[in-house]
């Protein structure tokens, strides 16, 4: 890539700043990241989330810089750097020269950008809270086959605005729990897994998961001991309790597998948590038939 003679940029005030923009090839960045003042420990996952991003050629060139100080040390841009080692690819880069070293204490202060206020930001969505977590979490279930207790990987919300062009009936999810009466819902589970759960049963069948998702948060019963009815009381009893808010694979997972039991009409007298010892995992976790 040909990126021509650019002039560098004056950084501020002081006349020695500058800044340019330069094609980082791996071999660079590899390079640079040997010369790279004290700082702050490398996070893998963040490094391989953006080595994704770049290897998809989703990183953009915002206006972020790498930053060198007034005697050549690397003193920002480590985990960008260390991504394009790790994708081994060239990518263009801002980078600043000169940049006082007691610059240092006031890089990312600013509060970072949940996916919520990106997707709100670039692409303008209603609802991004509960829209981009319920995307998430399809993007989980797609990719792993399960809801795990523990955050899925970080999410780009180019890849999130993908998924929706892609799928646009998901933009209704959001309002499933509105439609099922709020507050209902909200007694039992939070609205972004309602959203989720009607979408992953629906691909079963839409009619039953419409019926059973009603059912579930109406507390109605299609025939004796039908788990619709129990099922409501003990996602209550955990949704109040005082250890705090159950995790969300325990509220999916116990929804799925008296979703199952409901569409066998099977009946249910007790409901069954994973012992804290023995949680569900990827080949354990229900699946909805």
């Amino acid at each position: 890539m040909n990126l021509g003679k650019r002039d560098p940029v004056p950084m501020g005030d002081q006349a020695e700043q500058y800044a340019e923009v330069i094609e980082v090839s791996p071999s660079m960045a590899k390079a640079w990241l040997k010369k790279m003042a004290p700082n702050r420990s490398i996070s893998r996952k963040r490094v391989k989330h953006l080595a994704n991003l770049m290897k998809m050629e989703r990183f953009k060139l915002n206006g972020e810089t790498i930053k060198f100080d007034e005697e050549g040390w690397l003193i920002d841009g480590q985990h960008r750097l260390a991504a394009i080692v790790f994708a081994d690819i060239p990518v263009v880069m801002y980078v600043a020269h000169n940049v006082p070293r007691s610059a240092i204490v006031s890089i990312d202060m600013g509060r970072s950008r949940s996916l919520t206020d990106q997707l709100r930001v670039a692409y303008n969505y209603r609802n991004p809270g509960d829209l981009g977590t319920i995307v998430r979490m399809i993007l989980e279930w797609n990719e792993t086959g399960w809801i795990s207790q523990k955050s899925f990987r970080q999410v780009d919300p180019d890849e999130v605005h993908d998924y929706i062009r892609s799928n646009p009936d998901v933009i209704e999810l959001p309002r499933v729990a509105t439609g099922l009466g709020g507050d209902l819902v909200t007694a039992i589970m939070k609205r972004n897994q309602c959203g989720f759960l009607m979408w992953l049963l629906s691909r079963v069948d839409a009619d039953d998961a419409k019926r059973f998702m009603n059912n579930l948060v109406n507390s109605v019963a299609d025939y004796e001991n039908d788990p619709c009815v129990l099922l409501r009381k003990h996602l209550l009893k955990l949704r109040n309790d005082r250890y705090g808010d159950v995790k969300r694979n325990i509220v999916l997972g116990l929804t799925i597998q008296n979703w199952n039991k409901w569409r066998d009409r099977q009946p249910v007298k007790l409901i069954r948590v994973p012992r804290s010892g023995q949680p569900w995992d990827v080949s354990s976790f229900p699946k909805p038939i």
